[in-house]
């Protein structure tokens, strides 16, 4: 996928990028059972899978920063993060509230470039919806969706100034359909291909595009969206 003027390597690897975060074992594959319409479910009954991690020293967003990329793997770029790690790190983050019902845990990550030990260009966080222990299955058969989040200043500042392109014109590169529409009555494209759903809104500074993998009922991604509250207030 590709995002036409809209920041650094937009919908890069959604829904497959991810493998250098997931260990995943070679096993078969199954599609998701369709979702058949069931209420969505809160977030705060949810388990983050990385909650219990060591806590890293510091405070303000450069100490947890540093503190979560010593701790990570020097060979991942997805760096192992609690959700207080990540809403310390990232203040403006919002996450969804409510999920799909069949979300089980949660995991989440911070991305760095690993040559400077600050957060990439292309994506700063990454969440994955499993339904079963993360990284026990394949991604294909566990995971749910991707919630990839990117910090997108200029295309923001375009849309909110009324310049951008808000048209499915910025979509030419995407081989699947598009349908402009809109989160919170603000722009927001919803794309769809032979992998799943993806839908791609701005809050702030923010770009968020979530990933529902094929058999997920891809109207819920609006609710889903929707539903989002600044991920500080969702913890502790």
């Amino acid at each position: 996928m590709a995002l036409v003027a809209c920041g650094p390597d937009p919908l890069a690897g959604v829904g497959q990028g991810a493998s250098e975060w997931i260990g995943e074992p070679t096993v078969p594959t199954a599609p998701v059972d369709e979702n058949t319409g069931s209420e969505l479910q809160q977030t705060r009954n949810v388990d983050w899978y990385n909650e219990n991690l060591s806590e890293v020293p510091g405070t303000t967003p450069s100490e947890i920063i540093a503190g979560v990329f010593a701790r990570s793997s020097p060979q991942d770029r997805f760096a192992q993060a609690t959700p207080a790690e990540i809403a310390a790190a990232l203040p403006e983050i919002w996450f969804p509230a409510s999920l799909p019902p069949e979300v089980k845990y949660i995991t989440s990550q911070l991305v760095y470039d690993r040559s400077t030990g600050q957060l990439a260009a292309d994506q700063v966080a990454a969440f994955g919806l499993w339904i079963v222990e993360p990284y026990t299955r394949s991604r294909s058969v566990g995971q749910q969706g991707i919630l990839t989040v990117v910090a997108d200043p200029e295309g923001a500042d375009l849309i909110e100034s009324g310049v951008g392109d808000i048209t499915c014109a910025r979509y030419t590169s995407f081989g699947g359909d598009c349908t402009q529409i809109e989160v919170d009555d603000q722009p927001a494209w919803s794309l769809a291909d032979q992998t799943g759903s993806t839908l791609v809104w701005f809050n702030g500074d923010l770009r968020y595009e979530l990933f529902l993998r094929l058999g997920v009922d891809p109207e819920l991604a609006l609710e889903v969206a929707e539903s989002s509250r600044p991920l500080e207030n969702l913890i502790g």
